[in-house]
């Protein structure tokens, strides 16, 4: 690696933790003012139905807009807990792929078969969090497009770098048809994650598969230098 490709993997890190950063932000933001307020308007309007209990049609109304307000609540909230940290600098990569699945198994109920190795050792913060996020997303993508009642991640070292495959047996898709343009991805695809995590790879320098067809299932894989 020359020192120009090197300046710009480090570029690239830097860039990586600086999202991260602005990320967590965006998350303490949205607890701190909008979770809030939402539940501010919810005592409200509890009060104002027992103070219309003689009026059954506003009451009706009004209860409608508690379930509304409730229903985004839960919505915001499973998505603060989806993007807190979990302690990247603190715990070991194993530890937090672990944690990932368990999180995702309680959110959507899809069982995550989870193949990792006692001796996986640890890496560096970039590529840490980016293992994190595209593991978040692999599953996300999973849960809302396949079908399958499962999905199976393995994570190993692969010489230098970290290998993570995430894999189902679900409907399947076009991989050429869906990565082929952003129009596609974001509209017609629905698979704009993927984008994402091919961006994210090649900024650390590392490699992107994906394997899948109609009716055969899908298995994305990703390889990331240790350093």
């Amino acid at each position: 690696m020359d020192q120009r490709d090197a300046d710009t993997r480090a570029a690239s890190r830097r860039l990586l933790a600086t999202s991260e950063r602005e990320l967590q932000r965006i998350v303490l933001d949205m607890h701190d003012g909008p979770v809030q307020d939402i539940f501010a308007a919810l005592s409200q309007l509890q009060v104002l139905e027992r103070a219309l209990a003689g009026d059954a049609g506003t009451q009706q109304r009004t209860r409608q807009a508690m379930r509304l307000l409730e229903r985004a609540l839960g919505e915001i909230r499973n998505f603060i807990g989806a993007f807190r940290p979990p302690g990247f600098e603190r715990r070991a990569l194993g530890e937090i792929i672990e944690g990932l699945a368990v999180q995702h198994e309680t959110l959507t109920n899809q069982a995550v078969e989870l193949q990792l190795p006692d001796d996986l050792g640890d890496c560096v913060l970039p590529t840490k969090i980016a293992i994190y996020r595209i593991l978040q997303e692999g599953l996300a993508n999973g849960h809302r497009h396949s079908g399958a009642s499962r999905q199976r991640v393995s994570v190993a070292r692969r010489g230098g770098a970290i290998e993570l495959t995430v894999a189902d047996e679900g409907r399947g898709f076009d991989p050429k048809r869906v990565l082929a343009s952003e129009e596609d991805v974001g509209v017609e695809g629905g698979h704009f994650g993927l984008r994402g995590i091919q961006d994210r790879v090649e900024m650390l320098g590392g490699t992107f598969a994906l394997d899948s067809a109609p009716g055969r299932g899908t298995a994305l894989t990703v390889t990331l230098p240790l350093e």
